[in-house]
């Protein structure tokens, strides 16, 4: 009798530790799936926060919209890290079928990261070109106003051009990021983002190409022709 028990509890004691890792993993899974869908609302909403920003002029609302973005990039990264290195879903990555879905989930959190980061170096910029546009609004310029009005937008040009180098570099990476993954075979909601993250791309690429003019975008923004 004393065989068979020790024979059952050793049984009920694997069950266990098999019910307890699966568990785990399924906690894992659920995790990444939050962080993922934390950045990406977070993402949409610094995006409608810019564009209505930049038509207005709003300052705070930039400044919104950049908070929105870093919490965006921290949620995307913190994602990319679980799905990347918790062992749990490395293991259960080891499953062909598996390992498609996580290796995807892993590239879209990379990707959101990347996007992120260009658009905080984008509302960088908008931040400086809102405050000084709004310094100076309802007011009759004197020459000397100008003059500041002037030297002021020349440095925000500067910081502009390093600010397109940064987003290049970002979208650069999204782009590389998202050669790597293909999509057929993934569960609905992975083909869904990314087929909202390939529309994403498109946009930023176009917004990229008419933004390279640097001079030309401050002038239009604060209706100054820039030398």
């Amino acid at each position: 009798m004393r065989p068979r028990r020790r024979r059952r509890a050793a049984i009920a004691i694997v069950l266990l530790a098999l019910l307890a890792a699966l568990g785990y993993t399924a906690y894992a899974g659920r995790t990444v799936y939050r962080q993922l869908d934390s950045g990406r609302r977070e993402l949409v909403a610094a995006q409608a926060s810019l564009s209505a920003a930049t038509h207005a002029a709003e300052p705070a609302r930039l400044q919104t919209a950049a908070s929105q973005l870093k919490q965006a990039e921290q949620d995307f990264d913190d994602a990319r890290r679980r799905s990347s290195n918790d062992p749990a879903l490395r293991l259960v990555g080891a499953i062909p079928v598996a390992g498609h879905q996580l290796d995807a989930s892993t590239h879209l959190a990379a990707i959101g990261a990347d996007m992120s980061r260009a658009g905080e170096a984008a509302a960088a910029v908008a931040i400086q070109v809102a405050a000084l546009e709004q310094h100076y609004a309802g007011r009759t310029l004197t020459p000397d106003d100008l003059q500041a009005l002037l030297q002021e937008a020349q440095g925000i040009a500067r910081d502009y051009s390093a600010s397109t180098k940064a987003i290049g570099q970002q979208l650069r990476a999204a782009h590389t990021e998202r050669a790597q993954v293909d999509t057929t075979g993934l569960v609905g909601p992975l083909t869904d983002a990314y087929d909202g993250v390939d529309r994403a791309l498109a946009e930023a690429d176009s917004a990229f190409l008419r933004y390279q003019d640097v001079r030309r975008v401050v002038s239009d923004f604060l209706g100054i022709r820039l030398s």
